[in-house]
């Protein structure tokens, strides 16, 4: 009966870990598209639990844009979803500097 309540306890703690690790990842990650690499397949889309990505028609053709990064909690789904690696999750920090 112990053994149940260590296992219990264990389980309940390891959840417990893994949300703070996830909410410390969303303030500090966003989902990024990779230039010239989405082919538009919306599986991401899909995938986004949280509607930050949308597809979009533009002068280079159809593809993925993140339209609501403050959404964004960088659970990763999306990016592990792409056959075409044209996702990655960055900085928030790079997205405004950088991208």
């Amino acid at each position: 009966m112990n053994t149940l309540y260590i296992i219990l306890a264990s389980l309940i703690l390891f959840f417990i870990l893994g949300h703070f690790h996830r909410r410390k990842r969303a303030k500090s990650k966003v989902v990024h598209v990779v230039d010239n690499q989405c082919t538009g397949c919306k599986r991401c889309m899909k995938r986004c639990h949280h509607k930050v990505l949308d597809l979009v028609n533009d002068s280079t053709g159809a593809h993925i844009a993140v339209e609501y990064p403050e959404r964004c909690t960088a659970c990763g789904d999306c990016v592990t979803v792409c056959k075409f690696n044209a996702l990655e999750l960055i900085d928030r920090s790079n997205k405004h500097n950088n991208r």
